[in-house]
C-alpha cells in the first residue's frame, strides 16, 4: 500500500472520530438542556405549590377571623377585622416572597446548567484558540466570569481566556 493510501485511510478515520465527536457532544448538550428544563419546571412547580398553599392558609386565617368577629361584640369586631387583614396582607407577602425565590432558584439552575453546558463544549472543543469568532470567545468569557468582556477585542478575550 503506498503512503498516499495510507494516508486517505488515515484522514477517512480521523474524519469518523470527529464526527463521532461531535455527535457525542451534541447529545451532551441535548442531555444538559433537558436536565435544565426538567429542573427549571419541577422549580416552578414546586414554587406554585408552596404560593398556593400560602394563599389556602391565607384564607382560612381571614375566614376564622371573620367568623369569630362576628361572634363579639361591636369593639372587638373591628379589632378582628384589622387582625383579620393584617394576617392576609403578610400571608400575601409570603406568598410573593415564595414565588420570588422560586424564580431565583430557576434562573440559578437554568445559569448553572448553561455553564455547564459550556464548559462540556469548551472541553469537547479545547482551549480558545485565533479559530474561535469573537461570539464564542464572549460566550466563554461570560462563563468564566471574565469582567468587561463584551466590550473586548478579539485579541484582548483570546489573552483574557488563557
Amino acid at each position: 500500500m503506498s503512503f498516499f493510501q495510507n494516508l486517505s485511510k488515515m484522514v477517512s478515520r480521523a474524519d469518523k472520530k470527529a464526527d463521532q465527536l461531535a455527535d457525542a457532544a451534541r447529545d451532551l448538550a441535548a442531555d444538559a438542556s433537558r436536565e435544565v428544563n426538567k429542573l427549571a419546571a419541577q422549580a416552578k412547580r414546586e414554587g406554585t405549590k408552596v404560593v398556593k398553599k400560602a394563599q389556602r392558609e391565607g384564607t382560612k386565617v381571614v375566614k376564622n377571623a371573620t367568623k369569630t368577629a362576628k361572634t363579639v361584640g361591636k369593639d372587638v369586631k373591628s379589632k378582628a377585622t384589622a387582625a383579620a387583614k393584617t394576617a392576609e396582607a403578610r400571608a400575601n407577602k409570603a406568598a410573593k416572597t415564595i414565588a420570588t425565590e422560586a424564580k431565583v432558584v430557576s434562573k440559578t439552575v437554568k445559569s448553572s446548567a448553561a455553564k455547564a453546558a459550556a464548559g462540556v463544549k469548551e472541553a469537547l472543543t479545547g482551549a480558545p484558540d485565533a479559530s474561535w469568532s469573537v461570539a464564542q470567545l464572549r460566550a466563554a468569557a461570560k462563563t468564566r466570569g471574565v469582567a468587561g468582556y463584551s466590550t473586548m477585542s478579539k485579541p484582548q478575550l483570546l489573552k483574557a481566556l488563557r
